[in-house]
């Protein structure tokens, strides 16, 4: 019995697909960013209308200038000055006097798709999806005394994207204020903390700014010059701060510093001047804390994020052993190629026949497991120093020897 309508002739049926899914990193970080620009113009109010994202790039110097004077049209500089032409999702949210109201939009409702929440319609409207959200200037408040509203509108909007982060401001009051801020986001994956401020030169003067779109913009600087979200962004200077708002002490070989201190609370800060020093998110809590390398996560989600699209291909085929190792081998050509770039020690993927059951199986469920360990960033160099009383012998020997070459029968080597 013929499997395919009867027909007389010759016919071919073209399969141009991709065989095997390439399981691709995201290709350049977008940041996303959430906040009011009081001083739009009248008539320039429909370039960015009310909670909906926006694409502006730094480069657009006629939309950016558009924005008016204040801490969003700052922000664009702020990140240009890195050393970067991106692309951003802005949102422009309405101004209010008042710090309680002005939160609330910058917010957002979560099922209205407003605030910081319409970052997630950016994809569908404006073809970029953020990788990393900021709003500098509503993320630093502990508004009577708990978690900053902003910050955790990002974190929850960061874990809907899955390989997206937010960059925050602690308060710049003391290190004690920072940490204590983090500690609101000790189980969180998500969230770079950054402490203090940052002294910056806009419009011709020196003035104190959030520090998070410096960071933000370094972190797509070192993307793109890697090619890749793999490589630590840390331990590099930040091109766009003339200084931290406040010192941040740190001593080489010593662990008695603000820097320690803020890093293993989960805050990043800003050493020597223009050293970024942000090796940890703020996941400080037990549960945790394996995790809280800014390197290894980013690279882990990152995985995480391109397999559903790039393996979306495969949904409608056959179940059976050849669709079993289509995906499997795509899995294994990720981990190869990622492998190679150094993002991973090692990787491999396992199909549990407990967890593929004959029921499973039916309902046209597979499961397989992709296991792998992210390469550490290294965090702390020990180098240990030690006496070498042994060396002694040496010279001795060398000091011997050197009188025995002399050859000068009045000078010789006694025991």
């Amino acid at each position: 019995m013929s499997v395919t309508s009867p027909n007389v002739g010759v016919r071919v049926f073209s399969d141009l697909s991709n065989t095997v899914a390439s399981i691709d990193a995201r290709d350049s970080t977008v940041i996303g960013m959430a906040m009011p620009a009081p001083n739009v113009a009248v008539g320039d109010q429909a370039l960015f209308p009310l909670n909906e994202p926006v694409r502006i790039s730094t480069d657009d110097a006629e939309t950016v200038a558009k924005l008016g004077a204040g801490l969003a049209r700052d922000a664009f500089a702020q990140i240009a000055s890195e050393g970067v032409t991106a692309d951003v999702a802005f949102v422009r949210v309405q101004h209010h006097a008042t710090i309680d109201t002005q939160m609330g939009y910058v917010v957002g409702g979560a099922a209205q798709k407003t605030g910081l929440w319409a970052l997630l319609e950016a994809r569908d409207h404006i073809g970029i999806e953020p990788g990393l959200i900021i709003a500098p200037g509503y993320t630093s408040q502990r508004l009577g005394g708990e978690a900053n509203p902003a910050a955790t509108a990002i974190n929850a909007i960061c874990d809907r994207i899955i390989d997206c982060m937010g960059v925050v401001d602690t308060p710049e009051t003391s290190r004690e204020a920072a940490a204590t801020y983090a500690a609101d986001f000790a189980v969180s994956l998500n969230m770079l903390a950054m402490y203090p401020a940052a002294r910056v030169y806009i419009g011709g003067q020196t003035v104190t700014r959030p520090l998070s779109p410096n960071v933000a913009g370094a972190i797509v600087r070192n993307d793109r010059a890697n090619g890749n979200p793999f490589k630590a962004f840390w331990n590099k200077g930040l091109k766009g701060i003339l200084g931290p708002s406040q010192r941040v002490s740190y001593y080489d070989g010593r662990i008695d510093h603000d820097a320690n201190f803020l890093n293993f609370a989960g805050v990043g800060t800003v050493i020597e001047n223009k050293l970024l020093w942000s090796p940890f998110t703020t996941a400080t809590d037990p549960t945790v804390k394996a995790w809280r390398s800014i390197k290894r996560i980013r690279t882990r989600r990152s995985i995480e994020k391109a397999i559903p699209r790039a393996l979306r291909q495969y949904n409608s085929m056959d179940l059976g052993p050849h669709l079993v190792t289509l995906v499997g081998t795509a899995l294994s050509q990720a981990i190869d190629e990622r492998v190679a770039a150094g993002a991973l020690i090692d990787g491999e993927v396992v199909w549990r026949r407990g967890e593929n059951q004959p029921t499973s199986l039916r309902d046209g469920e597979l499961r397989l497991t992709f296991r792998a360990e992210e390469t550490p960033d290294l965090v702390d160099l020990q180098i240990a120093s030690e006496a070498m009383p042994e060396a002694f012998e040496t010279l001795t020997a060398s000091i011997e020897a050197a009188i025995v070459a002399l050859g000068d029968p009045n000078i010789r080597v006694a025991a």
